[in-house]
């Protein structure tokens, strides 16, 4: 199974590949450009920052999205671990292979899920569990898009989470430690996890109390510790102190209520996109019901039946454990329902589209695979008398829903992964055309289109204040040309769109250089000193 998946999850790496050495390597998410070109710059440099000279003139404000500039180097705006651990391998495997890692750790995290829930529950519930994960939607869709970190953190996490259950049964030195490196490479990647992540390890040690060997706890911590020092480094290196990270938390210390202070730091820390549970209710609904309506009802139902049964079964071995996974399901379920969906993502050019690409689907990937357990016991346990009808049954089950989840990873209209390579397709040839176009020290404003030109190209996200004007003036004066990629206009209308935007500060957009479909290319002029008012 994994070896068939590996292929499927590999799709669009394998499909853009094939142009690789002849083009410009193209994504179709900013978090991803960033993430390919900073694991390049590793691999290459052994630095996760870079300065780009137009920035001396422009103070920052040429960065593609996903990016920052802090003292005038162009850095992650995001966590550093998956861009250091993606590098690091690519320095043994070449860069070419980037692409490919999340879709092998992917796998190796299913096997270890297997292993996982096996110690947890029996071999028959993991390996249902396992092999309807291969097909989960969330899964599958952000395996194959392989430089977001979702997959990477969650398996890691499944192989941290492993191997420190073996400890606490088999109290091994070795167990222990890997429990520590897992869990220091899943906080590597996705760094604010650490909220759910230590309680719930605190909670595995506060249930296990008596079979803990505490010096090997502490070994554990001390791995976790060594795997996070990279991490440490270069968050003082790029951003000044080894707590920082990408994002801004905003928090204002000047204040002396100190009171007032802890509490709004708590609140940055676990609840910092606010706390409204009616929106996280109405999201929940979006990305589970609505975008998911088989799986969440065989799920849901799942979960039901085997709660009654583990509560109200006469003798049942396992009980305790049984009862001990659901709790801690629906504790940190819950949990990242409300750290999550309290908060309006809008990846979609329309708000109220629901659709596999956004991104509460990927913050809830450990939500989504830690629910199959449910129903793979009640599959396993419904049919246990039944020799031939239970798995004849079991494989029905996953082939309807392997097609109900092909038909939305692969041929959603919107963001299937058929629909993502489409516009891969289209962005490689405008980055082509564009960068054949424009002289090496092109500065193009881009908007959503960042990520189609850079690296090859400096690129402005948007103007949004008039000192934006300013500095695309102070740009051309320095000799960077500058160009804006946008909609496509006709005459009158970029006249009247110079008049109303540019024309203030001296600056119109000349006639298109390059058009497309829906968008055009034009150069950003000065226009000169007395010109306006003689006009």
């Amino acid at each position: 199974m994994g070896l068939v998946f590996i292929c499927l999850y590999s799709y669009l790496a394998l499909a853009q590949s094939a142009v690789w050495d002849n083009a410009k390597p193209v994504l179709n998410s900013p978090d991803e450009t960033s993430n390919l070109f900073f694991a390049k710059l590793f691999a290459d440099h052994n630095t996760l920052k870079f300065q780009d000279p137009a920035n001396q003139i422009a103070n920052g404000l040429v960065t593609p999205r996903s990016m920052r500039v802090i003292n005038g180097f162009t850095v992650p705006a995001g966590f550093l671990g998956l861009p250091l651990i993606y590098g690091t391998l690519a320095k043994l495997t070449g860069e070419c292979a980037i692409p490919f890692f999340t879709p092998i750790i992917a796998i190796v995290g299913l096997l270890f899920f297997y292993c996982l829930i096996k110690e947890i529950f029996d071999k028959n519930t993991a390996f249902v569990a396992a092999l309807f994960a291969f097909i989960l939607p969330p899964f599958w869709y952000y395996a194959t898009k392989g430089l977001m970190p979702n997959v990477a953190f969650v398996s890691f996490f499944i192989m941290a989470l492993y191997f420190f259950i073996r400890a606490i049964n088999g109290k091994k030195w070795w167990l222990f430690a890997l429990a520590g490196l897992f869990a220091g490479l899943a906080l590597m990647v996705r760094t604010s996890e650490v909220v759910w992540l230590a309680p719930l390890f605190l909670l595995l040690v506060a249930f296990n109390f008596r079979k803990v060997k505490w010096g090997y706890l502490l070994l554990s911590f001390l791995v976790f510790l060594a795997t996070l020092a990279p991490i440490f480094y270069f968050n003082k290196q790029i951003y000044g102190s080894v707590f920082s990270v990408g994002y801004s938390l905003a928090i204002d210390l000047s204040n002396k209520d100190i009171l007032g202070q802890s509490l709004t730091l708590a609140q940055k820390i676990f609840l910092p996109f606010g706390f409204n549970p009616q929106a996280a209710l109405k999201n929940l609904t979006n990305y589970t019901v609505r975008i998911f309506p088989l799986w969440s009802f065989l799920i849901g139902f799942g979960w039901l039946i085997t709660t009654l049964y583990w509560l109200t079964a006469k003798k049942l071995a396992n009980r305790k454990v049984y009862l001990l996974y659901n709790l801690l399901f629906l504790l940190i379920g819950a949990y990242l329902v409300i750290f999550y969906g309290s908060w309006l993502f809008s990846d979609n050019p329309d708000p109220e589209a629901v659709t596999i690409g956004t991104s509460y689907i990927r913050y809830w990937l450990p939500l989504y695979l830690f629910s199959l357990p449910f129903l793979a016991y009640l599959l396993i346990n419904a049919f246990k008398r039944f020799k031939l009808a239970g798995p004849v049954f079991i494989v029905y089950l996953w082939l309807l829903c392997g097609f109900t989840s092909y038909q939305l990873v692969m041929l959603n209209d919107q963001e299937g992964i058929l629909a993502v390579q489409k516009n891969i397709n289209e962005y490689q040839i405008i980055a082509t055309e564009v960068i054949n176009r424009t002289p090496a020290k092109a500065v193009i404003i881009a908007d959503r289109l960042d990520k189609v030109f850079f690296p090859d190209r400096s690129v402005i996200f948007r103007l949004n204040v008039a000192a934006d004007y300013v500095r695309i003036n102070e740009l051309i004066a320095g000799g960077y040309p500058v160009y804006w990629f946008n909609f496509t206009r006709t005459a009158d209308d970029l006249a009247y769109f110079n008049k109303q935007s540019f024309e203030p500060y001296r600056l119109k957009l000349g006639n298109s250089l390059l058009s497309f479909a829906k968008q055009s290319l034009y150069p950003v002029e000065i226009i000169p000193k007395g010109f306006l008012r003689e006009k």
